[in-house]
């Protein structure tokens, strides 16, 4: 039986997907415990990713295990080990996770490391209205907020964007970027923010226009790119104390490194305690889906480079027990 058993995995891990399920038994030092309830890698990462959405981490975490048995070198598991054992405090784990993952695809243990790191510094964030002094190559990033039906700006843009030019005043000589598409009437959020920063006296040379974006995850992938051409890796976020913990987890997950946070005063009483570990669920999930690891995995199939915001808190296919954490931590939609 033992034999039998090490022969399916063997196969498993170097031939790929066998069809069909087989249950896959390992004796523990205990009793015997089921490792592997299919022998389908794609099947058992879905189930993953569906229990990490439902809220379910202990269950994931179980899910991933058996894709590693039955394929050892898969990136993209061996990546979601280590995030999502973070979010249980399993350093044992997610050191261990990270070591291999630093074997198979380095680049992918370093988005690991950022999606670790940037989530436990965005958890920590405790909105701030005032401008941040820092020092070294920074640039400003100004995020949207959805415009009305006629183009104009929303009373919650104006304030975003009075607290990025009071940012652009602190820090002169950084270069800005205002993030946000989804236009109306033929007028995205950048260029109705670069409109008005340039209108109250901020120098148009500054500004860069990032207006392609739908949605938070969007918002840090394409500034990530704009800001790569420039070469900057610093920057000061602006946004709103509902968003800017969930919009710097999203940026960290791109490689961008977060140096300071500038929020407008709109509810800001309500966020003044950092997140809990339960309450980063929701962060942890969209930082995945911002740095491009698969949500689910189907053969023939592209996966979307950028993902829909259809409402507050996170995208509603993620879970329901996931909005909920994410709308009590202080992380709703930016446009």
């Amino acid at each position: 039986m033992k034999a039998a058993t090490m022969a399916i995995v063997a196969s498993a891990a170097v031939g790929g997907l066998i069809a069909g399920t087989m249950p896959v038994d390992r004796v523990d030092g205990v009793g015997v415990r089921n490792l592997a309830t299919s022998t389908d890698p794609v099947s058992l990462y879905n189930s993953a990713q569906q229990k990490f959405a439902a809220g379910d981490i202990p269950g994931g975490l179980d899910a991933l295990e058996q894709v590693l048995t039955l394929s050892p070198v898969d990136g993209e598991a061996l990546a979601l080990q280590a995030i999502w054992s973070d979010q249980l405090d399993d350093a044992t784990t997610r050191a261990a996770a990270l070591r291999r993952l630093g074997g198979v695809n380095p680049r992918l243990a370093a988005t690991a490391r950022n999606i670790i790191d940037g989530v436990d510094a965005a958890a920590q964030i405790v909105p701030d209205p005032a401008p941040k002094m820092v020092s070294g190559r920074v640039a400003i990033v100004i995020l949207g907020f959805g415009l009305t039906a006629g183009g104009k700006m929303a009373p919650e843009l104006v304030r975003r964007v009075t607290a990025g030019k009071a940012q652009a005043e602190a820090t002169s000589t950084a270069p800005i970027v205002v993030s946000g598409g989804a236009p109306k009437a033929g007028v995205t959020e950048a260029s109705a923010m670069r409109k008005w920063l340039i209108s109250n006296g901020v120098d148009g040379s500054r500004i860069t226009e990032e207006g392609r974006s739908g949605s938070t995850p969007a918002n840090a992938q394409n500034t990530a790119a704009v800001l790569a051409s420039q070469g900057v890796r610093d920057i000061i976020l602006v946004t709103s104390p509902n968003h800017i913990r969930r919009a710097a987890a999203d940026f960290a997950a791109t490689g961008l490194k977060v140096v300071g946070a500038v929020t407008t005063q709109t509810g800001l009483a309500k966020y003044a305690k950092p997140l809990a570990r339960e309450q980063q669920k929701g962060i942890r999930l969209e930082a995945t889906r911002t740095a491009k690891i698969p949500a689910s995995r189907q053969v023939g199939v592209p996966l979307p480079d950028n993902l829909p915001d259809t409402g507050p808190g996170l995208i509603v296919e993620y879970g329901g027990k996931l909005l909920d954490t994410v709308l009590n931590s202080g992380s709703a939609t930016a446009n």
